[in-house]
């Protein structure tokens, strides 16, 4: 994995959720005014059973502190070594006797739209996202905040997407791209190891990455409406995916 990086959590369901996960935390800030509700109670037992510092400050010195939300009570200071490479995330599933499902996104510009994929991906149980190498992390307080945890909790592989698809072929794992001219979800096997290349919101898979999938895949639309929003349609599919897979 890669170097640490520093993250601030200000959601309080994302640093429970982390917080039973094990996650790694230097310090959790504590508004002195903050309404000591059930999810807070169990934030500070936690954190003193691991010997995280609670720090209590005042509300306003808080709030100095908060980027996405002004009404927060608690801050968590956690590290972050979400970084994988491709290799040895295929080691670590094929060790745990896991299939095999990834989701490659292909220039995905907002950060609400991979937010929201990261929390169905990690809810359905894919391995991992690959994107694209980027001087900016995907794993932010802004992804960790609107995907309640998930952001952190979902392996990322940073890399070149050609050979990305390349490897995972050699895994024998099927690529699926979804695209408005594919073959109905409805009518496309998606049991067994496989990857779903999810393209950019403006402009949809690139004509490359297009060139290398094994085969297309669509959502049928009513009449007037050309495409859903990338995490809807990346939520539909994973959803068959499992449906096929327990049926």
């Amino acid at each position: 994995m890669s170097k640490q990086r520093f993250i601030q959590i200000e959601s309080k369901n994302a640093l429970l959720e982390l917080l039973k996960e094990g996650r790694d935390f230097e310090r959790i800030y504590l508004a002195s005014s903050a309404y000591r509700d059930e999810k807070t109670k169990e934030i500070v037992q936690i954190a003193g059973e691991k010997g995280i510092p609670i720090i209590r400050v005042s509300k306003k010195t808080l709030s100095r502190r908060l980027r996405a939300s002004s009404s927060e009570s608690m801050v968590g200071m956690m590290f972050s070594q979400n970084e994988w490479e491709l290799d040895q995330l295929l080691k670590s599933i094929y060790k745990e006797h896991k299939i095999p499902f990834f989701l490659i996104l292909d220039d995905i510009k907002y950060i609400q739209n991979i937010a929201a994929i990261m929390r169905t991906a990690f809810a359905v149980g894919v391995n991992g996202l690959i994107t694209h190498p980027s001087d900016v992390s995907l794993v932010t307080d802004e992804t960790i905040r609107i995907s309640m945890g998930a952001a952190e909790r979902i392996p990322i592989v940073e890399m070149n997407l050609f050979t990305a698809i390349k490897e995972l072929k050699k895994n024998c794992i099927k690529i699926f791209g979804v695209h408005m001219d594919g073959k109905s979800y409805f009518d496309t096997d998606l049991k067994g190891p496989c990857a779903f290349v999810l393209g950019s919101e403006d402009t949809g898979i690139s004509t490359g990455m297009l060139e290398r999938v094994d085969e297309r895949v669509s959502i049928p639309m009513r009449e007037g409406i050309g495409s859903l929003n990338v995490s809807v349609s990346a939520g539909v599919l994973m959803y068959e995916k499992l449906r096929q897979e327990v049926s």
